[in-house]
């Protein structure tokens, strides 16, 4: 296969469906040879990435991911994708293991809410709480000329409930949850648009789609990258 790229997910495993079906819905298709040619990697196994990063006492997930990489790259994919916020807290290691671009969703995310919210000054982040102890938004948004906005400890409390409990434990999105987390962002922390940090966050935004607040949805912006450069690939226009 030729011209393909590979998807390093399972992190979780609902997030990495997600990403697979929203690709699919968008691919401009009238037979099945209009789809993408794409490998998914669904290592489910990989450790936690909030616990590796709150305590490095806890199993180390980069390993893994990297030799996931090493083993891909003499495939020769035209991409990476990674899709899981918190694991870019280790973006640059995971480059450094492969001459092949992987695209970083954060980047990518912050770049998007010029389109999102044109006028946006506060913006707000619903992540875990790895992502958020860690700063891992922070130097993207600060450097893109925002003010950045983190939750509350109890709005972190509840983001982790329906991230992990909800979403990771029971296997379905609350979307009263889903929708009062933003809804918060917005109203009561004045922030103009929300990013939803997370790719679980992400399926619970598929699942029952925020349509009253601006969010900027890390997941459907990869994809809608990850589209934009495969197809651009297949046409030879790069």
């Amino acid at each position: 296969m030729k011209q393909f790229f590979t998807v390093l997910g399972g992190m979780g495993t609902l997030a990495t469906e997600s990403y697979c079906r929203l690709l699919d819905e968008r691919t401009p298709t009238h037979r099945d040879q209009d789809y993408l040619d794409y490998i998914v990697l669904n290592h489910a196994t990989v450790p936690d990435r909030t616990e590796w990063i709150l305590d490095h006492q806890k199993p180390d997930y980069n390993p893994l991911l990297i030799e996931d990489i090493q083993q891909i790259t003499p495939l020769k994919p035209e991409f990476f994708v990674l899709i899981c916020n918190t694991a870019h807290y280790a973006f640059d290691r995971l480059q450094a293991a492969t001459s092949i671009p992987i695209l970083n969703m954060l980047q990518e995310t912050v770049d998007e809410i010029k389109n999102i919210a044109p006028h946006a000054k506060r913006v707000g982040v619903l992540a875990t709480r790895g992502t958020i102890a860690s700063g891992l938004y922070d130097s993207y948004i600060q450097n893109a000329g925002y003010e950045e906005v983190k939750p509350t400890p109890a709005i972190l409390d509840a983001t982790e409930d329906l991230i992990y409990h909800d979403i990771k434990e029971a296997g379905h999105s609350d979307g009263k949850k889903f929708h009062e987390l933003v809804r918060t962002m917005i109203e009561d922390q004045k922030c103009d648009v929300v990013i939803l940090g997370c790719t679980e966050l992400s399926y619970a935004n598929e699942m029952n789609p925020e349509t009253e607040f601006p969010v900027a949805d890390s997941q459907s912006i990869i994809v809608n990258r990850s589209l934009e450069r495969a197809l651009a690939i297949r046409n030879g226009n790069q």
